[in-house]
């Protein structure tokens, strides 16, 4: 498979602050890549680069194998789609929203309304095409966005926090989208997000971002094994564990390791999910430690310096592990 974008020795300073700083990162074309990390982790600025909109203070960005520069980002803008955070929509009808691109590139109006009827009713948005922007929910106004990017078929499609802020349907519906999209390989998907859980569960390849660098870790236990929906619980090879009710399939759990709690003895507790193990690792992490916990499966727990102390946590200790089946995602 070949490459859309790679960067190399990359840099981007605010000012006199070092945002981005990334030494060697590469995306694959028809891939989908989630862009994980906390507010000013630089996940924004990444994406604006990617979309042509900022160029790096250094270092080397090369898109489709020619490398970047200011002559050469307006034409690799036109086949790459931003969605931000929150998009601007004309207040037009929402039919009207959709085709802007395709009416700005001279497509007639029976093609167009073609094409705005396939993705309106990809995303759920037939029965809203006669309304106008400003009668729209914040999701609905996220979902004419992509729809309005989508329509024009782009190389590449980059979506800043799209979930953020949206109901339970409109969430299902652009993540179904991002499926299908991802099953038809027609576009490469580049997405922020808050969520490492809905990263794993929708993209091909993770970018963990922290103060601007990419790091290896993602802090999330993940295990195989099969859901039984009637009795809540999910069963890997040596456990099961107590799932919400939310989930009608799912071959893969996972939780965040800030989830876990850990107790020398058993927590009298409403957390479902218990299980008693032995420490067998330890690992300063960013000014926190991680615990190896075997309890059945291996288990990565993430705790203060303080509570490590409270606990006298060493290895070979007993411990218990707890959690709530709330804090669980399959997929």
């Amino acid at each position: 498979m070949s490459l859309i974008y790679q960067l190399n020795n990359i840099q981007y300073i605010y000012t006199t602050t070092p945002v981005l700083r990334i030494d060697e990162y590469s995306i694959e074309e028809h891939s989908v890549t989630a862009l994980v990390g906390a507010n000013g982790s630089g996940k924004s600025t990444l994406l604006n680069m990617l979309a042509f909109i900022t160029e790096p203070t250094a270092g080397e960005l090369i898109y489709a194998g020619e490398k970047m520069s200011s002559a050469h980002s307006t034409d690799c803008r036109r086949e790459t789609a931003y969605v931000q955070q929150k998009p601007y929509l004309f207040n037009f009808s929402v039919r009207q929203n959709i085709e802007l691109g395709l009416k700005l590139r001279g497509i007639n109006k029976r093609l167009r309304r073609h094409s705005s009827d396939k993705i309106a009713e990809k995303l759920n948005l037939s029965k809203l095409l006669g309304r106008r922007a400003h009668e729209l929910s914040g999701g609905e106004l996220q979902k004419v966005a992509i729809a309005r990017a989508l329509i024009l078929e782009p190389r590449v499609l980059l979506l800043d926090e799209p979930f953020s802020h949206l109901d339970k349907n409109s969430r299902i519906d652009i993540e179904n989208l991002l499926k299908s999209l991802t099953a038809s390989a027609a576009q490469t998907i580049i997405f922020s997000t808050h969520d490492v859980l809905q990263a794993q569960s929708l993209a091909t390849q993770v970018c963990s971002l922290n103060q601007g660098r990419i790091g290896s870790s993602l802090h999330v236990n993940t295990f195989k094994g099969d859901l039984d929906v009637i009795a809540g619980v999910f069963k890997t090879s040596r456990l099961d564990i107590h799932v919400p009710p939310l989930f009608e399939a799912g071959s893969q759990l996972a939780i965040d390791s800030t989830q876990l709690v850990l107790s020398r003895e058993r927590l009298k507790s409403s957390m479902r999910n218990q299980f008693q193990g032995r420490v067998v690792g330890l690992q300063e992490l960013g000014g926190e430690v991680n615990i190896s916990v075997d309890a059945g499966e291996i288990w990565q727990a993430i705790i203060t310096h303080e509570a490590l102390n409270d606990l006298q946590i060493e290895i070979g200790a007993e411990i218990w592990l707890s959690f709530k089946s709330s804090a669980v995602q399959v997929f």
